[in-house]
């Protein structure tokens, strides 16, 4: 079963379980793709698009912990970690490429969307940010072991440029302070 299609309460579960999976990186495309829809939601004409960034970060989830799970298993069997390692690098690569574009969206919904939604604007871009920042983190986290190359974290770092420059570009007007 996919995460996306558990109830909340039985990811909650797994998530706490002390399983290796779902772990940081289905928790971070988890937090994505709920930002995706609470942009969606204060942005009923411009929700296509964020929605299928949504869905695909809500995948990105599964493919994560299917990545870290054949990491664990690859170190259990003794056989050479470097393609498992690559595999989880680039999940969360992605994880933080797409929450990044989400944050870049509540922006924009942020700045031109209705006043009376601008709270689920400002949630959705500072999730985005948190879902990126954390995905991100887990790029440097996989090449440090081994996987992909250092070009992974500069693309990572990248992302989370980009997600900054969403915040950043709703300036002051978030409703709480973001210089911490």
């Amino acid at each position: 079963m996919s995460y996306v299609d558990a109830r909340l309460g039985d990811f909650l579960a797994l998530v706490a379980a002390p399983a290796p999976a779902p772990g940081g990186g289905a928790v971070a495309a988890v937090t994505a793709s709920l930002a995706a829809g609470l942009v969606a939601m204060a942005d009923p004409g411009g929700a296509h698009d964020v929605a299928a960034l949504g869905r695909r970060a809500a995948a990105l989830a599964d493919e994560d912990a299917a990545a870290y799970s054949a990491v664990i298993a690859a170190r259990r069997s003794g056989e050479s970690v470097q393609h498992a390692l690559t595999r989880a690098t680039e999940v969360p690569l992605e994880i933080a490429g797409t929450a990044a574009a989400i944050a870049q969206r509540a922006a924009e919904v942020f700045l031109n969307g209705r006043r009376a939604l601008q709270g689920d604007a400002a949630t959705a871009l500072l999730l985005a940010e948190g879902a990126t920042r954390s995905a991100a983190y887990l790029v440097e986290v996989n090449v440090e072991a081994g996987g992909d190359t250092r070009d992974a974290v500069r693309r990572a770092r990248a992302h989370i440029a980009t997600a900054v420059a969403a915040r950043e570009l709703a300036g002051g007007r978030l409703p709480v302070p973001t210089n911490h």
